[in-house]
């Protein structure tokens, strides 16, 4: 198996490409800077045009992105999803019959029915030189920047079902809540107490390595009946804020 990994260097992105390494996957890594792997700034569309991808691919982990800083929003919203979208647009042609596409969403887009007209409209964008002006118009502040990021990848992903089918393809969603990798301070800082209540339910934050299982399993063919899911991998926070909501009384 063949598999092209973005945001390699670091991470979930890093214990992904570990765990398919252990299962005798070749690897091929994308991210920024020296390394080895290929370099490419996700957010310039013409580094993602100019990557040199040479031979077939088994599967694509998208696990790049960028968390909520202060002034990042259109940074964010670039990463995160218009350059997913265009390395993936780039990598399809180049996949072979029954490749998987894994793309890492959040937690942090569970709201994307909610929030689905905003999405869409953002969907629609192509150019980031059109992200200053649609974050005005929105007003999107940072945190809303990286919700509607990962929005964005869950919708766009599942929007793809029924083309990758016909192509012999798949594509689905994973969505972690908090995890420990070298960005968690920024998502505690960004999202307060709704970051530290989530972690409180759950115990504490999960692993790059635990969330990397899931990815590699979606990678492999054994997983080739899910299409066009998204997977929440959030040490049980999905089912606690679900007994919350709805008033289930949880067993003790």
């Amino acid at each position: 198996m063949r598999v092209l990994i973005t945001g390699i260097a670091h991470g979930i992105g890093k214990a992904t490409a570990a765990r398919l390494r252990a299962d005798g996957a070749e690897i091929v890594g994308v991210d920024i800077g020296d390394g080895d792997w290929l370099a490419c700034d996700l957010s310039h569309p013409e580094a993602i045009d100019a990557l040199p991808l040479d031979g077939a691919f088994d599967a694509l982990v998208n696990a790049a992105g960028l968390p909520p800083r202060p002034g990042s929003e259109a940074a964010v919203l670039n990463v995160n999803f218009l350059g997913l979208r265009r390395l993936t647009e780039r990598v399809i042609p180049l996949m072979t019959t029954g490749g998987a596409i894994v793309s890492l969403a959040s937690k942090a887009g569970a709201k994307w029915r909610e929030n689905l007209d905003q999405v869409q409209r953002f969907i629609t964008l192509t150019d980031p030189d059109a992200l200053p002006g649609f974050i005005a118009a929105e007003g999107i502040d940072p945190v809303r920047s990286y919700d509607l990021s990962k929005e964005a990848v869950v919708v766009w992903s599942r929007a793809q079902t029924a083309r990758l089918q016909k192509l012999g393809l798949r594509a689905n969603t994973v969505s972690p809540a908090a995890v420990e990798t070298r960005i968690l301070d920024d998502f505690m800082t960004a999202f307060g107490d709704r970051a530290s209540k989530g972690t409180a339910l759950m115990g504490r934050a999960g692993t790059a390595t635990e969330v990397a299982a899931v990815a590699a399993f979606l990678c492999h063919p054994e997983s080739g009946w899910l299409k066009g899911v998204n997977l929440p991998v959030d040490g049980g926070l999905d089912a606690r804020l679900d007994c919350l909501a709805f008033g289930i009384p949880e067993a003790e």
